[in-house]
């Protein structure tokens, strides 16, 4: 099997060869800047051309250097390629560019909400002022742009992803505040609904104008919407299908529709097992990050249901941030003994990679025997 092929048999849950493994190919799997700069100083690789020093995306040679399955289509197209593609959006984005450091005590202040801009209105003041609009379709010389990069990877064997775009509850939570979300989803519904409506709206056009552009050659359209928390989900799985399924399952049947050889995956952090069956009947075939050290998310406990493919699964609080190198290695292959057989398990870690997580205990991982015994 090539990689494409093993990753694709793991998510229709038929046996690989061995197990796929992954690091930087969805937006969930990817790094801060430092731990990048960080991998290519131990690796003594030098930036390179097509990478920003402030960004995000893996570089090429690194997944190669690691074995990696996956490759992203990267959605933010780096200001290092920009300049020669759309040299006004390069000028436009090196001025609006500030990077924070999740160690910088800015964080609080410049990139966590509490301010809620919904929060305390009433039913009519919310449909008067909660006007979503669409993005716009990205230029068609940024749209090119993708896909020569997923036609590459696929020729080259890789299977891709793609962001598509976020979900219900969390933007819920933004504009009402976590509280007061989770009152409107028992006690406020026409309230939320509203808002949901009005959301689907926009994803629908989102997802209709993007999805059809790239169906050929991305594999995976990766979608997130936050449903859980460290002990429990936010709410029960009968409230979650009364309340935000009827506007996300449309969202998901689109996608489904539209590319119908690619697979949706969800991201959400926290205790989803118990939502597990209503990931799987909105037509989600994958679930990130599959958090490990949440509330029911053993791997054995996870073992148990197979009608989803797990990505992710290597924890993050603190078996890459605190093992040692060789601990990480027999964990890894622990969780791949468990979740891979027969299919259904991607490895990765369990979501983007801070700054203080150790390069060598994901070199550690990467060593890791794939081979399924």
């Amino acid at each position: 099997m090539n990689s494409r092929e093993r990753v694709i048999a793991a998510i229709e849950r038929r046996p690989p060869d061995r197990a796929p493994m992954e690091f930087g190919g969805t937006m969930m799997s990817q790094c801060l800047p430092e731990f990048l700069q960080d991998m290519r100083d131990v690796l003594g690789y030098e930036l390179p051309e097509d990478r920003d020093p402030d960004g995000a995306w893996v570089d090429e040679r690194i997944q190669r250097y690691l074995g990696s399955d996956m490759r992203t289509v990267y959605n933010r197209i780096p200001r290092a390629v920009l300049k020669d593609i759309d040299h006004a959006e390069f000028l436009r984005r090196s001025e609006q560019d500030h990077y924070i450091k999740m160690a910088d005590r800015r964080i609080i202040t410049h990139t966590v909400v509490t301010e809620f801009p919904l929060r305390g209105m009433t039913y009519e003041e919310v449909k008067e002022s909660f006007k979503p609009q669409a993005q716009k379709l990205p230029p068609d010389k940024h749209i090119d742009w993708y896909v020569s990069l997923a036609r590459r990877y696929r020729e080259d064997g890789f299977a891709t992803s793609y962001w598509t775009t976020v979900g219900f509850f969390e933007i819920l939570c933004k504009l009402r505040g976590y509280d007061q979300a989770c009152v409107d989803l028992l006690l406020e519904k026409d309230v939320a609904s509203l808002i949901f409506e009005r959301l689907m709206e926009v994803r629908m056009i989102e997802v209709g104008q993007i999805v059809p552009e790239l169906a050929r050659y991305v594999d995976v359209f990766c979608f997130g919407d936050d449903l859980s928390m460290q002990t429990n989900p936010f709410m029960s799985p009968d409230t979650y299908r009364e309340m935000i399924m009827p506007y996300q399952k449309p969202v998901y049947d689109l996608t489904n529709r539209l590319a119908p050889d690619s697979y949706v995956f969800h991201h959400s952090c926290g205790s989803m097992y118990r939502l597990l069956p209503v990931l799987v009947d909105m037509g989600v075939s994958i679930l990130n990050p599959t958090q490990t050290s949440a509330a029911e998310m053993s791997p054995e406990q996870l073992a148990g249901y197979d009608k989803i493919c797990y990505h992710g699964g290597i924890d993050l609080q603190e078996v890459l941030s605190h093992y040692k190198p060789d601990d990480v290695t027999r964990e890894t292959e622990r969780v791949i003994r468990i979740l891979s057989p027969g299919g259904g398990y991607l490895c990765a870690p369990c979501h983007s990679l801070p700054e203080d997580v150790p390069v060598e205990n994901i070199l550690a991982m990467f060593r890791a025997d794939r081979t399924l015994k």
